[in-house]
């Protein structure tokens, strides 16, 4: 996979939605392809810190990548202050993405930071059609399970009411950087929430649904099946 093809532009905002400016970014997924193509060993992570009162609800993760190239680390880390609020309850997970993400961004020898390191709420995906083929087709890397993402699975908690427009949107930019857009994205959202009107789907389902697909879960085709 060449360089140009990870990056994605992404419009940056303020609290008021307003645009301010684009940046571009590679995305987890597309790393983690890149990675494997050219000969990623394993991935090993660390719980440096877990959130707690204390230390303002930061999770600090260190990864470590091993490659033909040699071994490469990174650190990541993750608030209250720095991602979207149905993330919070899954601090850890999310650390654990940047720290991985910022290895393998040197293990591949990328300079642009990653989709996952930008606060949720203050991003918004942005494909040109000179960026993406219409023959297009997502890539699907191989998982990589880590303890401390069935650690801090223990994070995860039951949110009542309905899924939240905030969630929506993630969720519809989590499938873009899978390379679902547009309609596909929407029929596949109905499938994987098991609901006829993304109106109907609840918060837990779609924070259920986040935590997966940030932990590497791959959404699959509409009317497909998911890789697990």
């Amino acid at each position: 996979m060449k360089a140009d093809q990870l990056i994605r532009r992404i419009e940056i905002r303020d609290k008021s939605g307003k645009v301010v400016g684009t940046k571009d970014v590679v995305t987890y997924p597309g790393l983690l392809s890149k990675a494997h193509d050219e000969g990623l060993v394993r991935i090993r992570t660390h719980l440096v810190q877990a959130p707690t009162e204390e230390n303002g609800m930061t999770a600090i993760v260190k990864a470590v990548v091993d490659t033909g190239k040699g071994r490469f680390d990174g650190i990541g880390d993750a608030s209250p202050e720095n991602v979207n609020s149905f993330i919070v309850p899954h601090l850890i997970r999310m650390a654990e993405t940047r720290a991985k993400a910022r290895a393998l961004r040197d293990a591949v020898n990328i300079g642009v930071a990653s989709f996952e390191e930008f606060a949720g709420d203050a991003v918004e995906e942005e494909y040109s059609r000179d960026q993406r083929s219409p023959n297009a087709r997502p890539t699907r890397p191989r998982v990589v399970t880590t303890a401390v993402a069935r650690e801090s699975a223990k994070e995860a908690s039951v949110v009542p009411g309905l899924m939240s427009e905030s969630q929506r949107r993630y969720l519809f930019r989590l499938l873009a950087a899978q390379g679902l857009i547009a309609q596909a994205a929407h029929v596949r959202l109905h499938e994987l929430l098991e609901v006829e009107s993304l109106k109907d789907a609840t918060k837990a389902k779609a924070t259920e649904l986040i935590d997966r697909i940030l932990n590497g879960f791959k959404v699959g085709e509409p009317g497909g099946r998911a890789q697990q």
